[in-house]
């Protein structure tokens, strides 16, 4: 019979590994019980290597042979110093993160403090790649291929990175736990410790759909975009280009010339008010094809400077405009829950 392997002793070292694997509201500091040191593959061969040496030394009764056997051995117990110490006492803490889109990549900042008066060299740092990404309709396991970031920091300085997390679905997406490890100085011991940060952001639906925006005056009124379609509508200048802006109000000869995405404004555009319902998008395949639709509109809606309001099932904000209106009209498409 074939003894098949045992799991209990892998499900214990990550137990033992993430006993304390909560998000911490921060700042964290790395102290020695959260911080994890072993030898690398080249480490347990340089011991190999060294106790062979000592065997040889003294089967020979070589004191040049006992001489160097220490040396080395002095050496790789200050290498297991300097590992350690790289890591102790740095402290970290989660930075303002920006709500993005489905699709688009959220940028979480993790600011690096490093209040001792030595330099820490060969600081790796990348996001767990088994991460259970809280989406809002789906709970299985996201494996992310992580981007490793690795960085020098001076003595007494402070700086701050971008761990790059891609989003998929709508919904609040979390930094998740980070892993921060050296092999600094001599790549013979690995240490290493774990981040986990309360950090998370806002996942807004796609933006996309092909229905026009609701009430048809409304396009009357702010969707031409120029003179000879006959709103009597003076030019005043260019602005660039976001996502929900009209084509017909992009600048297609600068694009043609490939110069940066331009949109033309015009004077004289009314300000109306256009309500953004469920009863509009209810006729939509599926719910999230209804939201995306829904968030293209607020885009929309914004960048042509009407007043809009949004009216959803358990969520109704007046008509309003500007940026926090818009804000809260996505929070509220990225939160639905049927």
């Amino acid at each position: 019979m074939t003894a098949q392997p045992s799991s209990a002793n892998p499900s214990k070292w990550r137990r033992f590994f993430s006993r304390r694997d909560t998000p911490q509201p921060g700042p964290i500091v790395l102290d020695r019980p959260h911080i994890y040191i072993l030898p690398t593959h080249s480490g347990f061969l340089f011991t190999l290597v060294l106790l062979v040496m000592l065997l040889g030394s003294m089967n020979y009764n070589n004191s040049m042979g006992y001489v160097l056997a220490f040396l080395l051995g002095s050496m790789a117990i200050v290498s297991i110093l300097h590992t350690h110490r790289t890591l102790l006492g740095l402290r970290i803490e989660a930075g303002k993160v920006a709500p993005t889109f489905a699709g688009e990549t959220a940028q979480f900042q993790l600011g690096l403090d490093n209040r001792e008066h030595a330099a820490r060299y060969a600081l790796v740092w990348l996001r767990d790649p088994n991460i259970h990404t809280n989406w809002l309709r789906d709970s299985n396991l996201q494996k992310i291929k992580s981007k490793k970031f690795i960085i020098d920091l001076a003595a007494d300085q402070r700086v701050s990175i971008n761990i790059p997390v891609p989003t998929t679905q709508r919904g609040r997406v979390s930094l998740g736990r980070v892993t921060v490890y050296t092999r600094f100085p001599l790549g013979l011991f690995h240490a290493w410790s774990y981040v986990h940060l309360e950090a998370s952001t806002l996942v807004y639906p796609q933006p996309r759909g092909h229905k026009t925006l609701p009430l048809g005056q409304q396009s009357d009124n702010t969707g031409e975009g120029s003179p000879r379609d006959g709103g009597g509508e003076d030019f005043i200048g260019y602005r660039d280009y976001k996502p929900g802006d009209s084509p017909r109000h992009i600048d297609w000869k600068a694009v043609a010339r490939e110069q940066d995405w331009m949109i033309k404004q015009f004077g004289g555009m009314s300000t109306t008010t256009v309500w953004l319902t469920w009863d509009d998008v209810s006729t939509l395949n599926n719910l999230e094809a209804a939201l995306s639709q829904l968030c293209l509109w607020i885009l929309v809606a914004e960048n042509q400077g009407a007043e809009y309001g949004l009216k959803i099932p358990g969520s109704t904000l007046s008509p309003d405009s500007g940026e926090q209106h818009r804000e809260r009209c996505l929070q509220a498409l990225a939160l639905f829950s049927s």
